[in-house]
């Protein structure tokens, strides 16, 4: 729905993020690491003790890119490039031979979590929201628009910000992310999602599940529970269907995966997860994801219609934020239940600047000790 797409888009960015921490923080350190061996300097954003004289390979590279490491080192030296001492002259020559190198070994410097997530968005996140809003432009505005009102400019901002929603939660949560702040990180899925169910079941009239579970206007104008009938029986949940098994197995797929292989990095244990070998493993993770996702946020959502109902805005509202206050409190369930979603003792670690710094001093001292 159009209401809704940006919360679910940012909301799916966010765990995407989220699910890859372990990856993610560990890329950025590798890449940094790399970045200071080549001679760049402020690539945390601090200024970091020149490069090393001698022509150390990063941690990590397979025997091919050890190989292109020292040519790419090679290649630069015979263009006239002084590590340290760089000049406007030498810049476009290293940007190219650094460029080039970089397509061309991209695993050094690759972030496969990000590309995933923007191919998600693109070709099953957007597609789905275009044919429902195509098809059936009344539900998928919640009542609201028709091809005779729904402005060409809505449609395009709609297919948009489905993506661009979805790149700014990856990007939110994974700078908190390498800030140690997990817990915050978290707070981007369930917030987003919490959105995403408050206006589903709600909406702006107290009326949100009523529009849901309407195939059109009329049935809407004309509301009653029976609703559900035609609504089950309609194209707009064959759509649904149709998309949603598409998607929704991916992304679980994908966020259980990317967790187990973080888990495993922490172990020493590099390489991919295999799921189905290991599946009361990912069983527990997703029925943790699933309890974080519906418990955490459309649980509030169902509650909040209710007490709006019952009690009014003002009060009802009130004694939501109460609730989802407490939840997501020290002394509530949020932050327990991130621990073992994550796998991690504390919601806090340190930033990745200092990874970094702690990672080129034990390069220095290897250096030391070699020359």
């Amino acid at each position: 729905m159009v209401q809704v797409d940006v919360f679910w888009s940012y909301g799916i960015g966010s765990s995407f993020a989220l699910a890859a921490f372990r990856q993610l923080r560990r890329l950025k350190v590798e890449n940094e690491v790399r970045r200071w061996k080549l001679g760049w300097k402020g690539g945390t954003g601090g200024e970091i003790a020149g490069p090393p004289t001698a022509e150390t390979v990063p941690a990590g590279l397979s025997e091919e890119n050890h190989i292109a490491f020292q040519e790419l080192v090679r290649e630069l030296k015979a263009n006239g490039l002084r590590p340290g001492k760089v000049t406007f002259r030498d810049l476009g020559k290293v940007v190219k031979v650094v460029k080039a190198w970089a397509e061309k070994y991209s695993d050094a410097f690759h972030n496969e979590y990000f590309l995933k997530n923007l191919l998600f968005l693109s070709l099953l996140f957007v597609p789905s929201g275009s044919v429902l809003l195509w098809s059936n432009p009344n539900w998928e505005t919640m009542q609201v628009g028709s091809y005779e009102t729904i402005p060409q400019w809505l449609v395009g901002i709609f297919t948009t910000t489905n993506v661009t929603q979805g790149v700014l939660g990856f990007l939110v949560t994974y700078n908190l992310l390498m800030k140690g702040k997990y817990y915050q990180a978290a707070l981007q899925t369930v917030l987003a999602y919490l959105g995403f169910f408050f206006i589903l079941a709600n909406g702006w009239d107290n009326r949100g599940y009523q529009r849901f579970f309407s195939k059109n206007r009329e049935a809407f104008e004309n509301w009653k529970w029976s609703n559900v009938i035609g609504w089950l029986g309609s194209d707009v949940v064959a759509i649904l269907l149709v998309y949603g098994a598409a998607f929704l197995p991916l992304m679980y797929y994908w966020i259980t995966k990317w967790i187990m292989e973080g888990q495993d990095l922490e172990k020493g244990i590099v390489g991919e997860a295999d799921v189905f070998e290991r599946l009361p493993e990912a069983a527990r993770l997703f029925v943790l994801e699933n309890a974080a996702i519906f418990g955490g946020t459309l649980g509030p959502a169902v509650l909040s219609t209710i007490l709006i109902r019952r009690l009014g805005w003002a009060k009802g509202l009130s004694a939501t934020a109460a609730v989802v206050a407490l939840m997501l409190s020290r002394v509530g369930i949020g932050p327990a239940l991130c621990k073992r979603l994550l796998g991690v003792e504390s919601l806090r670690d340190v930033p990745v600047e200092e990874l970094v710094q702690k990672a080129v001093d034990e390069e220095k001292a290897a250096l030391a000790v070699r020359s």
